[in-house]
């Protein structure tokens, strides 16, 4: 009997001992939230429905688990938003599942979703004559481009193949993730990914790596919030000295950790219903160069877009030769990244975010990447034997990979390029 189990079923096991002691790890998350108040009220009632729902799941048949996973994010969207809103992203949803698996040709139905898009986005900033349903819409749009303005874009890339297109219920798995109700800004998760680490192991690990992620997230925010409060307000009247202007610079860098602790929190939560996904940050503020910070912070979107962009013109321009095809590559990603997060900005705002200092810190940001991506490609000489690096090598560089990361940074949050100038500058005149 045990050998016609699947993986993924005799990874589905269950201890009463170890479904307790993840409880009360649990419980004491709640207590955290709760207490110290953690992002809001809607954060806090979003947890306790996660932990209620994981506690309840863990005793269903293997065969229920996903059906009722489903069942429970879309009944989530309910007790989360306006009971019209909620209703309005289901039937989305699923209107663009049946457009997308219409027997039609591809083209056709990945063309008709792009033309949905683009009428979505333009009734994006639609007012209607009802306030009431103004204020509903508002509320929709948000939570409609946080679940569809990336991942739709990895499904139809998907769906390409036929067998990569799965099931109804993974299609649903997929877009509909309690998470998502709250957190806009979510992981840009691969669907490939999230099917193929379904119980990929033993159940315990990795709910209890999904604890400690979780743990490590409410850190972070904690961790965020006490940066927040010490930050010095980085405007050029405020910034009178040296000491005062790396502080502000530095602290303001570090409040990154709020979205770093968010993604934590999301992929934790996910780990207690049986998808095994990957980190999405690893040390990233140890990074050692560029490339290797591109390579550590928001692991998703990097893979994202070498997915979907780096590697169909990396292929299509390798007969040139690599250099010239990881160039173009390169660009293309650190161009499309701009825009993206411009079309990301519009959808959770409503407004396109064009600012010079946001373009630029994108261009210098992959020009740099390049440069480093170029010189890591340089031929090597062949040696008979390397020299061992010394030990303050290493030191050296992740002090200068973060000191420039963070002069980046502090001006990719300024309010204008020109506030920013200012801020480097007044400290000394001032």
């Amino acid at each position: 009997m045990a050998s016609s189990l699947t993986t993924a079923e005799r990874n589905a096991t269950r201890d009463v001992t170890k479904y307790v002691l993840l409880l009360l790890q649990l419980a004491a998350a709640l207590v955290v939230i709760y207490v110290f108040k953690l992002e809001n009220r809607t954060f806090g009632e979003m947890s306790a429905l996660v932990v209620g729902g994981f506690a309840a799941h863990y005793w269903l048949p293997f065969r229920w688990k996903k059906p009722c996973f489903v069942m429970f994010s879309m009944a989530a969207a309910f007790a989360l938003l306006h009971h019209l809103a909620a209703a309005m992203l289901i039937g989305s949803g699923l209107v663009l599942y049946a457009i997308l698996h219409l027997p039609a040709p591809y083209a056709m139905r990945a063309g008709l979703v792009a033309i949905i898009g683009a009428g979505c986005l333009a009734a994006r900033n639609h007012q209607f004559d009802d306030p009431g349903l103004s204020e509903i819409m508002s509320s929709f749009w948000p939570v409609f481009g946080g679940i569809f303005m990336f991942r739709m874009m990895i499904y139809v890339y998907d769906l390409r193949q036929e067998k990569s297109a799965g099931t109804l219920l993974d299609y649903l798995a997929y877009f509909f993730i309690l998470p998502n109700y709250y957190f806009l800004l979510f992981p840009v998760i691969d669907y490939q990914t999230m099917r193929s680490t379904y119980y990929s192991a033993e159940f315990h690990k990795q709910a209890q790596e999904g604890v400690r992620w979780i743990a490590r997230g409410l850190s972070q925010l904690l961790i965020y919030r006490l940066i927040y409060h010490l930050r010095p307000n980085p405007s050029p009247d405020d910034v009178t000295s040296l000491g005062t202007l790396v502080l502000t610079m530095v602290l303001t860098y570090l409040l990154y950790l709020r979205l770093s602790g968010q993604y934590h929190v999301i992929i934790g939560m996910m780990h207690l219903f049986g998808f095994n996904l990957p980190e999405t940050h690893r040390r990233f503020l140890f990074a050692e160069s560029l490339t290797d910070f591109w390579r550590r912070i928001n692991i998703y979107w990097k893979d994202f877009m070498v997915k979907m962009f780096y590697y169909p013109v990396f292929f299509r321009l390798r007969a040139y030769g690599d250099m010239g095809a990881t160039a173009a590559a390169n660009c293309v990603v650190f161009g499309l990244t701009w825009f993206l997060h411009a079309y990301q900005f519009y959808w959770l705002s409503g407004k396109f975010l064009l600012a010079l200092h946001d373009l630029l810190f994108w261009a210098i940001l992959g020009i740099l990447v390049l440069l480093n991506v170029l010189y890591e490609m340089r031929p090597k000489p062949k040696t008979a034997a390397r020299p061992k690096a010394r030990w303050f090598v290493r030191p050296v560089k992740i002090a200068a990979t973060f000191s420039l990361i963070t002069v980046l940074w502090s001006m990719w949050n300024s309010r204008s390029l020109a506030e920013w100038v200012d801020m480097l500058t007044y400290w000394r005149v001032g």
